[in-house]
């Protein structure tokens, strides 16, 4: 059975997409995240502060002339860039220990370096939830405006024509996520049925707190790869999506029935392509029994 690396390497390929860029980008973008959470372990609100204020990152050999004797040996940098002299003075401080970090996730370098955002950079937000998150710490507007401005983002019942609006906002999450149309195209275009489902796990959850969950069917033998491919860029289609008036919990990918064999969610042209009733309400059926479920775990203590 082949490795998940292997099937997304191959569905990319298929795609005619970058595949090892476009994984290697991913991978380091969580990598970095994950190492400063543990570099900062014991300041939770500093990680939060250090990721919401990164820009982009970078990684390459140092081709400068070096030397000693380690001279003709690779030097690896990782450059960070940062729109906040803060948490550049963050990064300087524990410098060391991050590059530690890094390392434990397999992210080996030799050198953090970091660099100030500057022009357009500085809109760019590598991690666009800690940015959110960091709005909410400190009582400030989110970015993009609230919710509660949007009042049109919330569905009435699924109705074909609320879906495919919900549809057109999730391809633009999708478009907004990767590192170029033509990647997200490539993803959207293996997408044979979507939907979105109306998910709470509180009866008495208000209306700003609703979300969705959101269902992508493909052909069967495009189901490991693109769940690897949800699993390294679903944060970031959900944090793209959130500020758009689209809140959704989860991503979650299934084996297309035969029903839907050969379609295309997400034309190229026109509107995206809305699941029947019937199929919408096998889905929130799911998604009822998937919520009782964690009820369920959590009142048991598991």
């Amino acid at each position: 059975m082949e490795s998940i690396a292997t099937g997304v390497s191959n569905l990319l390929a298929s795609l005619d997409v970058d595949a090892t860029r476009e994984l290697r980008i991913a991978l380091n973008n969580q990598r970095f995240k994950d190492a400063v959470m543990g570099a900062w372990a014991d300041n939770p609100d500093a990680a939060l502060y250090v990721l919401a204020h990164t820009n982009s990152l970078y990684v390459e050999k140092d081709t400068a002339p070096r030397k000693g004797r380690d001279k003709d040996r690779d030097h690896v940098v990782l450059g960070v860039y940062l729109d906040d002299s803060l948490a550049r003075s963050e990064i300087n401080a524990r410098r060391e220990l991050l590059r530690l970090t890094l390392a434990q996730q397999g992210m080996h370098i030799d050198e953090v370096r970091d660099h100030i955002a500057a022009f357009d950079m500085k809109d760019r937000h590598l991690y666009p939830d800690a940015l959110e998150r960091l709005a909410d710490l400190f009582g400030a507007p989110k970015p993009g405006g609230s919710l509660r401005e949007r009042p049109n983002a919330r569905p009435s019942n699924g109705a074909s024509a609320d879906q495919s609006e919900l549809l057109e906002t999730l391809k633009r999450a999708f478009c907004l996520s990767f590192q170029s149309l033509e990647h997200a195209w490539a993803m959207l275009e293996k997408i044979e049925g979507a939907a979105l489902t109306e998910v709470s796990f509180s009866k008495n959850a208000s209306h700003s707190t609703q979300r969705y969950r959101c269902h992508l069917y493909v052909a069967e033998g495009d189901v490991e790869g693109m769940s690897a491919i949800i699993g390294r860029f679903g944060e970031t289609i959900i944090s793209r999506a959130r500020p758009l008036g689209l809140p959704i919990r989860e991503i979650a990918v299934h084996r297309s029935p035969e029903t839907l064999s050969g379609r295309k969610a997400f034309p190229r042209s026109g509107r995206p392509e809305a699941l029947k009733d019937l199929d919408l309400h096998e889905l929130r059926s799911e998604s009822a029994r998937i919520a009782a479920e964690v009820r369920r775990k959590v009142r048991d203590g598991r």
